[in-house]
This record gives structure tokens, sequence and C-alpha cells, in this order.
């Protein structure tokens, strides 16, 4: 997570996305085939890793503190009694 962190998550899915579209366009349009076929290995790889941390990773974190601020509470009030 801490890779890219000038920019949001969300933001980061939108910019691999389009540099991957970008890559096929490329890929399409000129004959420099070898480095447009890395580009776009490097760029689908990112892109799916941005989207798997915005759509499962980041609700997960979130989830697990909400779970982790419930039972720090439980304890205090077991702790109380």
């Amino acid at each position: 997570m801490a890779r890219f962190s000038a920019i949001s998550p969300q933001s980061q899915c939108w910019l691999f996305h389009i540099a991957l579209a970008l890559n096929v366009a490329g890929m399409m349009l000129t004959d420099m085939w070898f480095p447009m076929v890395v580009g776009t290995v490097v760029t689908t790889y990112l892109s799916v890793d941005a989207w798997v941390r915005l759509r499962y990773v980041l609700p997960l974190k979130k989830e697990l503190r909400q779970v982790q601020h419930e039972l720090e509470n439980l304890r205090q009030q077991q702790h109380n009694q």
C-alpha cells in the first residue's frame, strides 16, 4: 500500500487502466511490438493489482479495523465488570 501513496487508490486504478489502453493502442498502431508487449504486461499487472486493492483489500482492512475496535470495546467492558 505504501508504494503509491501520493495518489488515491481509485486514481491509481484509473491511471493504470488508461496506461493499459494506451499500450494496447500503441501496440496496434506501431511496429514496436516487443517494448509495447512488455509495457502491456506491466500495466496489466498494475491494473489488476490496483483493482484488487480497491475492490477487496481496502474494504477488508476497513472491516478488520472495525472488528478490532469492537473487540477492544468488549474487552474493556468485560474488564470493567
